[in-house]
């Protein structure tokens, strides 16, 4: 008999990376420390999720934590997100998981800084697009929160602009993005 998380894996199909023997799979907790450091070094200290977040994203939320690897099994980016019932980000979905919740909030789309703008984020989001729509039961919405320059990104990858986010993290304004019907993801 096969895993629930081999048949996803057979199911998800997912598009070639820019980087050479790059593989996406969810984010084990052993690589928790590699996560927060990635997480640490690409976004600014008041924005940047703490170790904490993150261990308990990946406890609560793993089916929504997934990452690029090497070859050599080193995590070179992530996606992650929670559930939650509300329709948009709020302030209590960055620190909670709702596994009832039927909005997804993506909370990191991040890469070692010596991989930014070779592709592999979109790569990621795409990747992340593909294993959320496989899920047995997808989210209805995804949710995000982007600064200005990163809504081109973020529509590339099939979001669109809803406006400015109510949700206040660091010291710049945010920009709320959605993609509705998580099912119809897959490329």
């Amino acid at each position: 008999m096969l895993s629930g998380s081999t048949l996803l894996s057979m199911a998800l199909v997912i598009p070639p990376s820019p980087l050479p023997n790059t593989r996406y799979a969810r984010v084990p907790a052993s690589d928790l420390d590699a996560a927060y450091a990635i997480e640490a070094a690409g976004y600014p200290a008041d924005e940047a999720a703490t170790r904490e977040k993150l261990d308990f994203r990946l406890k609560h939320a793993g089916d929504y934590f997934w990452g690029a690897y090497s070859e050599h099994g080193a995590l070179l980016g992530f996606v992650c997100g929670t559930l939650t019932k509300a329709e948009t980000l709020t302030e209590e979905s960055m620190s909670e998981h709702d596994a009832d919740g039927s909005t997804l909030c993506i909370h990191s789309v991040v890469t070692l800084t010596a991989l930014r703008r070779k592709g592999l984020g979109q790569w990621m989001v795409r990747a992340y697009r593909a294993s959320v729509a496989a899920l047995p039961t997808p989210p209805r919405r995804v949710v995000l929160m982007c600064k200005e320059p990163l809504v081109q990104f973020y529509s590339r990858a099939g979001f669109e602009l809803i406006g400015p986010s109510g949700v206040v993290h660091g010291q710049d304004p945010w920009l709320l993005m959605s993609a509705d019907d998580a099912s119809r993801w897959i490329d």
